[in-house]
């Protein structure tokens, strides 16, 4: 494991309607402690400490996580923090996190900046796509806070600490407005979210299992990223399906066939895989583990974390047989699932990542012939 997504925080100042967290089959946050206790977080750092000097690890990746971390306050933020590093003396922690932005301001900034602490910025994009999700508990729209983090983020003072954006796509809003509002503050890289959903969850708009909306929605944005120079915004989707294709053995949790090497640590301690999996079905995440009584070796010995390390294995014959699997690595695994075959099936996108790949690749291979 070499990155460790803290829920320091269990809450959230939004109601987004998309929010696999709260909005979903597992409802376990409910049971939650409402903050990371600072017992919890100084065993977390003994944890971490233990399973770098185990596998000779110099860095790890701490990503504070919720629900929304800055509910917490900077004074316990900042205590939350020197918790968990005070017993990490033989590693070397890259800290990062997630916010909705209503609650950074200029004194989250400079605490950022003093502890080198890069939050990405979660906006769907211009107010009227961005605030038909993301509102408040009493329905009041977010788009005014988020906007204030995203102008504090790009500027010169925030630019060193801001990890980038996170987009939920939606299919009523056009992709290139989309787009071009967030490139307007040149974040450093985008990553475009197709919604959380499975078999069983069809992701909105998607009527059957062969259409393909999202890739025709991420395509248009392609094409127009991909000609431009000079490049400096990443998205990380098309950055993958290219390296992938090209050869590269790493990417992202989403694409291709490398072991997950991510863990989620709960509020009270509990170790859980991919919080994503909440989607799924209720204690779809729970591992039976904790920090105070297991070691995160302990976790990747537990057979869920085991099938995600050996990817092909869980491949269903479909994906398998595919000329694309190593690069789509069968769709991401909430993606797959259904209540009738587990997750071995195909992605519920299949026939979006397949248009996808084979569109991008065509463009990347002709480049490819022309410099040849």
């Amino acid at each position: 494991m070499t990155t460790f997504i803290c829920k320091v925080a269990s809450r959230c100042n939004l109601d987004c309607d998309y929010c696999y967290v709260y909005r979903h089959a597992d409802q376990s946050w409910r049971r939650q402690p409402q903050r990371m206790s600072m017992r919890t977080a100084a065993q977390l750092g003994r944890r971490i400490n233990e399973h770098a000097v185990t596998h000779h690890l110099r860095e790890v990746n701490v990503i504070l996580h919720g629900g929304e971390p800055l509910l917490l306050g900077l004074p316990y933020l900042r205590e939350l923090c020197d918790a968990i590093t005070e017993p990490t003396k033989n590693v070397t922690i890259r800290w990062h996190g997630q916010t909705n932005g209503v609650l950074y301001d200029e004194a989250t900034l400079e605490f950022c900046r003093e502890r080198n602490l890069s939050f990405g910025l979660s906006i769907d994009g211009p107010a009227e796509a961005h605030d038909r999700h993301r509102v408040d508990h009493a329905g009041r729209p977010s788009f005014a806070g988020a906007h204030r983090a995203l102008t504090l983020l790009s500027g010169d003072w925030g630019r060193p600490v801001w990890g980038g954006v996170l987009a939920v796509i939606d299919l009523r809003h056009d992709p290139l407005d989309v787009y071009r509002f967030l490139r307007g503050f040149e974040p450093p890289n985008i990553d475009f979210l197709l919604p959380l959903g499975h078999h069983d969850l069809r992701p909105p708009g998607k009527d059957s299992p062969g259409t393909t909306p999202y890739a025709d929605w991420l395509l248009r944005i392609f094409r127009e990223w991909y000609d431009e120079r000079p490049q400096p915004i990443r998205i990380r989707r098309f950055r993958d399906v290219v390296a992938l294709h090209l050869g590269a053995q790493n990417s992202s949790e989403e694409w291709g066939l490398q072991p997950v090497d991510l863990i989620v640590v709960e509020t009270n301690g509990e170790l859980q895989a991919v919080d994503t999996l909440k989607v799924t079905f209720e204690g779809a995440c729970e591992l039976g583990l904790n920090v105070f009584d297991h070691s995160f070796d302990d976790a990747l010995r537990s057979p869920s974390v085991r099938a995600r390390q050996d990817a092909w294995a869980t491949l269903s014959p479909i994906c398998q047989a595919c000329d694309l699997v190593r690069v789509c690595g069968g769709g991401y695994f909430p993606h797959r699932y259904s209540d009738e075959a587990g997750f071995n099936n195909p992605s519920v996108y299949c026939a979006d990542l397949m248009k996808l790949i084979r569109e991008i690749t065509t463009v990347v291979d002709q480049d490819l012939a022309r410099l040849a």
